[in-house]
């Protein structure tokens, strides 16, 4: 899964108005006001510029809780706001999902149960427990990753992780240019 330079390009343009929109370079805020700025900024520009995805509709409806973000928010994302602050609705396939995973579990585990030893079982037991508590940390590290199930969530999760790289190299990219600014 590779990002676009289109979508690294999308980023930095809203990021920096992002910057521009809560003024980041005032001199009367505040470091943790410029930190909470910046990061504020960088979120919505990076769930902008990735579109309409679970974790970047999650992420806007996270950061559309407090007051305070919506006019940044409203203002660096024009109309798109109303779109990707609308909680994921394509949670009805959901339950009818779990339903039938859970069925077709429990018939192959009943198949698989008079063939096994004991031991067998056992260790099924535990990876299965494993397996469930790391997708219990990942709905809680993916915004928006409390309404997903398993595949979605990997799928999500993955993109999230390569969005958040681009981001991580936007920004590294505008602090070179910021201090090679700065020493001439």
């Amino acid at each position: 899964m590779q990002l676009t330079s289109s979508f690294k390009l999308n980023f930095l343009k809203q990021m920096l108005l992002g910057f521009q929109l809560s003024a980041v370079s005032s001199n009367n805020m505040s470091f943790h006001e410029r930190k909470k700025a910046i990061k504020l900024s960088a979120d919505a520009a990076i769930a902008f510029a990735r579109g309409r995805t679970r974790w970047s509709q999650g992420l806007i409806t996270n950061l559309s809780k407090n007051e305070k973000n919506k006019d940044v928010l409203k203002g660096l994302l024009g109309r798109e706001y109303d779109e990707l602050s609308k909680p994921c609705c394509n949670s009805w396939k959901i339950p009818r999902s779990k339903k039938i995973l859970r069925r077709c579990l429990r018939m192959s585990s009943t198949r698989k149960m008079a063939g096994r030893a004991q031991h067998d079982v056992g260790k099924s037991i535990l990876a299965k427990t494993l397996a469930k508590k790391r997708i219990q940390v990942l709905k809680k590290l993916v915004p928006g990753g409390e309404s997903m199930d398993g595949f979605s969530l990997l799928d999500e999760t993955l993109d999230y992780a390569m969005s958040l790289k681009a981001q991580v190299d936007g920004m590294r990219c505008i602090l070179r240019t910021s201090e090679a600014l700065n020493f001439k």
